[in-house]
């Protein structure tokens, strides 16, 4: 008799194993921090933009799923790169480029340097709270006059970064500035039916709301659906911090939105708008910050709906956005949309999308490794 067949292994691991490959494989022949794929290829940084943190995340759990201590040493490398952009006053994102990278690291490997860096930037995201309004400013008016007084809700995602610093530095103004800010963004940003808006503009002098809308949306009145993804992982990480009735609460009714929307999809279309999502592309990232947060959320709520729920979108993903087949490809994660009104980045991948894969196929395939992944 023939031997029988030996059992394949999980598509999720042989996910994980893949995104370990690539970005060591990354990590020795780019010349800088990747941002999104173009002409086949990572488009790459040195100064990080946004991006950088995610890069590094992923370079810390290659290194702890392989066990190498030398790899450690590559992600550190990596973090001490973002130095320059530690003292940055002139974004909200300072919690994405820091948390993965530096807070990550240093709860891999205690690191003073690594929390310094993290600290610093906290201190940085604080010194841009508007106290008139209550709310942390995406960007610079210096980028335009529209800017400014504009929050956006992938704010929340920053904030955990404030409430680690002040734990650890005993700054108690840093919680302070993320509790107020996270209170805005939940009057603000959520409509009653537990969507999103993705800007509030404010009058920058005494604070009032003036305009509610979108910036990478189809329109005013839709649901962007990363900005969705943004807000449903943010809050159910804020759990965390504030257990109160009304974060739970506001998480859960993100979450139920996102998931009504999504129906029998797997991956996102890139607005939640019918129209646009009936004649626009596909955001694989979405999903996989979305899948993400639904695992942190069934974490912190005990309610394993919504673990089941990210598991189907992880499957998902991998079976229609992972090619197992050319290994050598740049990215992991097919069929990423940056911002298709502008038609940047369309049909891509994206280092936070290929990010947020790795971490959701970590905490289904490595549980153990869940405390490791940021500042709560």
């Amino acid at each position: 008799m023939p031997p029988p067949p030996r059992p394949q292994p999980d598509p999720l691991d042989r996910a994980l194993d893949l995104a370990v490959t690539k970005c060591l494989r990354d990590a020795a022949r780019l010349p800088a921090f990747p941002h999104v794929t173009r002409g086949g290829d990572w488009l790459t940084s040195e100064h990080a933009r946004w991006t950088g943190g995610f890069f590094v995340g992923m370079l810390w759990l290659a290194a702890e799923l392989r066990g190498e201590p030398g790899l450690r040493a590559t992600a550190r490398g990596w973090a001490r790169r973002l130095a320059p952009r530690a003292p940055d006053r002139t974004t909200h994102d300072m919690g994405f480029l820091f948390e993965p990278s530096c807070v990550r690291g240093h709860r891999i490997a205690p690191d003073p340097e690594l929390r310094a860096l993290a600290v610093t930037a906290a201190r940085a995201l604080a010194s841009r709270f508007v106290p008139a309004g209550r709310y942390i400013p995406a960007w610079e008016p210096s980028e335009g006059a529209e800017y400014a007084g504009v929050a956006i809700v992938d704010t929340v995602m920053n904030l955990p970064l404030l409430s680690w610093a002040a734990a650890e530095t005993g700054e108690a103004r840093l919680h302070e500035v993320a509790r107020a800010t996270a209170a805005t963004i939940r009057a603000q940003h959520l409509r009653p039916d537990g969507s999103t808006f993705h800007v509030v503009g404010h009058d920058p002098r005494g604070g009032e709301v003036v305009r509610r809308g979108t910036h990478q949306g189809a329109h005013d009145g839709s649901c962007w659906t990363r900005g969705q993804a943004w807000t449903l992982y943010g809050l159910a990480r804020w759990i965390a911090v504030d257990p109160a009735d009304e974060v739970r609460e506001a998480a859960r009714r993100t979450a139920d939105y996102f998931l009504g929307q999504l129906g029998e999809r797997v991956i996102p279309p890139w607005d939640f708008d019918p129209a646009a999502a009936a004649t626009g592309p596909v955001d694989s990232a979405a999903g996989a910050i979305a899948a993400s947060g639904l695992l942190e959320l069934a974490r912190r709520s005990g309610e394993a709906r919504y673990a089941t729920a990210a598991e189907r979108i992880v499957r998902g993903l991998v079976a229609t956005c992972v090619d197992f087949d050319a290994p050598g490809r740049p990215g992991l994660l097919r069929h990423g949309t940056v911002d298709y009104p502008r038609r940047s980045g369309v049909d891509e991948s994206l280092i936070y999308g290929d990010h947020y894969l790795m971490e959701a196929l970590v905490k289904l395939r490595r549980p153990s490794l869940w405390g490791i992944l940021g500042c709560v």
